[in-house]
């Protein structure tokens, strides 16, 4: 049976907050346009040295929100190889919180009713993001171009406990799988070449 809750996510200090909608469990569908968070462990430099556990909601757009800072730019921005993606982190304690790829936008949010709790119409201003075009090499060095639109939280900075997630029980109810953007062969149940559990 699936439920759909909202979790709230943080760095270490809590400087840098986020929620996000995850409909669970996720559905083990390893076609990539299918409706269903995504949680997983990548192979690639960048996921291995970061030490990234994914959680990708549904929606891009509607299932993730920031609600701290109150200006993006506040937030530490890494970005690699082609540059499209940002994998954000707190610039006090420096935990990498959630990565990015497309744009950001204000928008003012009676965030209680989002979350589908009992409102007061209380609005507050929140990051969504957005798609953005994108026109250069692909993972492979070859020309492409292509809407991107990519958002992955950090699981390890969702909080736990009473209303949180149990990553040991994702673990354990086999809802991670393992990704390799190394080979690119198909995901598994187990870490790819030198991935990590």
């Amino acid at each position: 049976m699936t439920s759909t809750n909202v979790y709230h996510g943080s760095c270490h200090c809590g400087d840098v907050k986020y929620q996000v909608r995850l409909t669970l469990p996720p559905t083990m569908d390893t076609d990539r346009n299918a409706k269903t968070v995504r949680i997983y462990k990548c192979n690639c430099s960048t996921c291995q040295k970061m030490g990234f556990f994914h959680c990708r909601p549904i929606s891009l757009t509607e299932d993730f929100i920031v609600t701290s800072p109150a200006d993006i730019k506040d937030v530490g921005d890494y970005r690699c190889f082609r540059k499209v993606n940002g994998w954000y982190f707190c610039k006090k304690c420096g935990v990498r919180t959630f990565g990015v790829g497309g744009a950001w936008e204000q928008e003012e949010l009676d965030v209680e009713k989002w979350a589908g709790r009992e409102s007061d119409g209380k609005t507050q201003t929140v990051w969504k993001t957005k798609p953005i075009w994108y026109k250069g090499p692909d993972m492979k060095g070859n020309q492409e171009e292509r809407e991107v639109h990519y958002v992955s939280v950090n699981a390890v900075t969702l909080e736990t406990g009473e209303g949180g997630v149990d990553l040991r029980k994702w673990h354990e109810d086999g809802y991670l799988i393992y990704v390799d953007c190394r080979d690119f062969s198909e995901p598994s149940m187990t870490p790819h070449a030198q991935g990590m559990y």
